[in-house]
């Protein structure tokens, strides 16, 4: 049965902005297949198609700030997510230039409608179709040619901290999901993850909930819009596992051992140290060492302070417990430490992030 709901116009119908893309590549159709990033040349190849962008954009809207930046090839959470928001979507732009492109949150594609719309990498295109689903990590270069009226692809971006804390408990097993997702996230040399769902009711209906949440925002969306998230990872594994597409290779002996490592690291994140890691699991200090270092690009103290700080923003987020009793339960002993790599994690303080906190949920609903 086909869902419908409220934001089906806002889904299909062209924005502003799109109109605006579609017709800059009307007047310079060579942009329509040239991969701005890929070649030797790619800072001037940015520049070229930015100026020529902004002064399209100047005769069309001659006192309306110019919607992209110099920091466009490497997008920071903070451009799309709020403080206070773990969890984001967006319609992907139809029309936009070929700019090969990474990010620092993890990036869900949903195609709604393909109308021959591909996903182009360092490596090559890979073509999509209805009900495929993507998993862009962070730091993996790439970008969609959708350059048709009918392509619809939905995003949902996630922050890294939300990821290893809200959809821990769903993903702490050894199962092909959560291996899969280690391998993607955690790899340093970028990968991605493409299931071809064949249009998939259940997982159409979530996304479009989804994306009826996040247009309307009605209270609690973003909890629910985890919460579906949540029932989304289950549909995959439980009825997709043979149809995911691996750019590199899903497992090997490593990816397993660090993910047990990272298990361990956030069940005990309060009391974990190097020695006793490297006990639990029959390891010298220098292996696990070099397999954390190996699968993520962090050592042992730069993974377990990001675990710390990721459980302290959800805990501040949902629990009454004191700032204190925030710190001793993750792991820290002296309350001014913890403030001072709290600050230098988050640029705010505890206490500024529960004030937001409380001053949302006071704000009335309009």
């Amino acid at each position: 049965m086909e869902t419908v709901l409220n934001s089906d116009y806002e889904i299909y119908e062209m924005n502003e902005l799109e109109l605006y893309l579609k017709g800059f590549l009307e007047n310079y159709p060579s942009y329509k297949h040239y991969v701005i990033g890929m070649g030797e040349n790619s800072d001037d190849d940015y520049d070229n198609i930015y100026r020529l962008m902004e002064k399209f954009w100047e005769k069309k809207y001659k006192k309306r700030e110019f919607f992209l930046d110099k920091n466009t090839l490497y997008i920071s959470e903070d451009f799309f997510l709020l403080p206070n928001e773990n969890v984001t979507m967006r319609k992907n732009l139809r029309y936009m230039p070929l700019l090969l492109h990474s990010h620092q949150f993890i990036e869900i594609n949903y195609v709604l409608k393909s109308a021959g719309s591909q996903m182009i990498t360092r490596t090559g295109e890979n073509r999509l179709n209805d009900g495929d689903i993507i998993l862009c990590p962070p730091n993996f270069e790439h970008c969609f040619q959708a350059h048709d009226d009918n392509s619809i692809i939905l995003d949902f971006f996630i922050r890294v901290t939300t990821f290893d804390t809200v959809f821990f408990q769903l993903l702490n097993k050894s199962n092909y999901l959560s291996v899969a997702f280690s391998n993607a996230v955690y790899n340093t040399e970028g990968s991605f993850i493409l299931w071809h769902c064949d249009n998939d009711n259940e997982l159409k209906s979530l996304v479009l909930e989804s994306f009826e949440e996040w247009n309307t925002k009605p209270r609690y969306s973003e909890q629910m819009i985890e919460a579906n998230i949540l029932k989304f990872f289950v549909i995959l594994m439980r009825n997709h596992e043979n149809e995911a597409v691996f750019s590199v290779p899903q497992v090997n002996s490593s990816d397993s051992v660090f993910h047990m490592f990272l298990n361990y690291m956030h069940l005990h994140c309060q009391t974990v140290t190097l020695s006793v890691l490297a006990d639990q699991f029959g390891y010298s200090e220098r292996q696990v060492i070099r397999i954390l270092k190996k699968q993520s690009g962090k050592g042992f103290s730069e993974l377990l302070q990001e675990i710390r700080m990721n459980r302290a923003i959800q805990m501040l987020k949902s629990s009454e417990l004191t700032i204190s009793q925030i710190a001793q339960t993750i792991g820290y002993s002296n309350l001014a430490y913890f403030q001072k790599v709290f600050c230098k994690t988050f640029t705010f303080s505890p206490e500024a992030f529960r004030e937001r906190m409380t001053f949302r949920k006071k704000k009335p609903e309009l």
